[in-house]
């Protein structure tokens, strides 16, 4: 198995709505982090620790402006983070529309639906605005490579 974590940088663009996002020739940006990276488990940390604040606000914004991260194996053995746009949260699952086109799950593509356990998120976002409640990795991962950081203010409830 494969000691790397893979995370998508950039928002899908059904979240900003830039036309400059990943199109079918220009992929979004994905940057290979390190599974012992410690800034990046951190992030994961405080976002599940925090999730509630996103329980209590989901449904309040608009659909296209929420998006919960799950780890997806990939067909090489490593784990290809990608953004979901719930649809339906129970105790247990989560329910969402991937809303990117991953890079290294073949089976899986922007639009799809997919449930998963709540344990498996590893990453919440609210947008207001240019407002970015939550996006912790998102903020990891802008300082990694600012170039292609969204234009994101983070903010905290």
């Amino acid at each position: 198995m494969k000691t790397s974590r893979t995370l998508l940088l950039l928002i899908p663009c059904f979240f900003v709505g830039l036309a400059s996002c990943g199109s079918p020739t220009t992929p979004d940006p994905v940057v290979q982090v390190h599974e012992t990276n410690e800034s990046m488990n951190k992030a994961i940390e405080t976002a599940k620790s925090t999730f509630n604040q996103f329980l209590k606000n989901w449904e309040t914004v608009p659909g296209s402006s929420v998006s919960v991260k799950f780890g997806v194996p990939t067909s090489d053995d490593s784990i290809e983070h990608i953004w979901f746009q719930p649809t339906e949260i129970t105790e247990t699952s989560i329910t969402g529309i991937c809303g990117n086109d991953p890079a290294n799950v073949p089976d899986l593509k922007l639009g799809d639906q997919r449930t998963f356990k709540r344990s498996e998120m590893s990453d919440w976002m609210i947008l207001v605005g240019n407002k970015c409640y939550g996006g912790y990795t998102i903020r990891v991962l802008s300082k990694m490579e600012p170039e292609n950081a969204p234009p994101f203010e983070f903010v905290d409830f």
